[in-house]
């Protein structure tokens, strides 16, 4: 590959790792917000997945706040792409095996915190895949990094955010009852 054609490819990659961390940066800062609003209701979600002792539920609720907080803002940024990225990959595949013990172990109406204003939607096997896919996205910021540019980082960041509102309407639309098919006469 020449140079030029080289650049253009490098800076693609860039934007497409900037997208992917907008998608899953805004998800931790959303989830962080969510959490902070409603901390009895998330610690009550914590309680109930039955992996943790009592004495830590509080602990661990500050922890991930703090981490969702904190790799949210890095990946809206794209400040170190490949830390935030493979500490996001981390955290994402705790939350994916903490879910998959309870779908294991037949507790699958457990909410799973997975989306703010995903309804209460509960433990499946879907929502574990949705949460091992979003470790890939991160997984692929820490590779592709993110672009130099501050203007394509924020175009990057704002497309990646818009991203997780449209799947997140779109989760929210495959809950509503099927409508009603009229009889003919």
């Amino acid at each position: 590959m020449n140079g030029a054609a080289s650049d253009v490819a490098s800076v693609a990659l860039n934007v497409a790792g900037g997208v992917a961390g907008g998608a899953v940066g805004a998800l931790f800062l959303a989830a962080s917000v969510s959490k902070m609003r409603d901390r009895d209701g998330f610690l009550g979600q914590l309680a109930a997945y039955r992996l943790l002792p009592d004495a830590l539920l509080t602990p661990v609720l500050w922890l991930l706040i703090g981490a969702e907080t904190l790799l949210g803002a890095g990946l809206l940024s794209g400040v170190a792409p490949t830390a935030c990225g493979l500490a996001s990959a981390a955290l994402l595949l705790v939350f994916s095996a903490a879910m998959a013990i309870n779908v294991i172990r037949g507790r699958t109406s457990i909410s799973c915190g997975c989306l703010p204003g995903s309804g209460g939607e509960t433990l499946s096997w879907r929502s574990v895949a949705r949460s091992v896919a979003l470790a890939v996205a991160a997984l692929f910021v820490a590779v592709a990094g993110s672009p130099d540019s501050l203007a394509l980082r924020a175009q990057g960041a704002i497309t990646g955010a818009c991203l997780l509102a449209l799947a997140i309407a779109a989760s929210r639309l495959t809950l509503l009852p099927a409508p009603r098919q009229e009889q003919t006469p």
